[in-house]
């Protein structure tokens, strides 16, 4: 399975890899009974400080097997047809930063017909 991650660097910018940019954010699409994991890398914007805790809060989406580290939040998420989840961090300085993942389904989607 392809690996999803996205890199969070110095001023907010974004590298991703599996996963499309979408804003200020990302984007992530799944199957109906996909189960996805992802991780977000936050090591660039840091700097020389670290992680103390993270947050998921989902609307739509479902996010299970949250883990993290000093540097990275990793989460497995499900179940949405459309939704999306905030990904917070806050620091051990105290600093906090946010990363809106919106998620949509393959279900719903069409391809336009011209031909009729």
């Amino acid at each position: 399975m392809a690996d999803r991650l996205v890199k969070v660097l110095e001023n907010g910018r974004l590298v991703t890899r599996g996963i499309f940019r979408r804003g200020r954010g990302v984007e992530i699409l799944l199957d109906r009974n996909e189960v996805l994991p992802i991780t977000v890398d936050w090591s660039g914007w840091l700097g020389t400080d670290t992680i103390a805790s993270v947050t998921n809060a989902a609307s739509g989406a479902s996010i299970s097997n949250e883990a993290n580290t000093t540097t990275q939040a990793s989460m497995t998420v499900s179940g949405a047809s459309c939704g999306y989840f905030d990904n917070r961090i806050t620091t051990a300085a105290g600093s906090i930063k946010e990363l809106r993942v919106y998620v949509r389904s393959f279900d719903g989607m069409r391809e336009k017909d011209y031909g009729r």
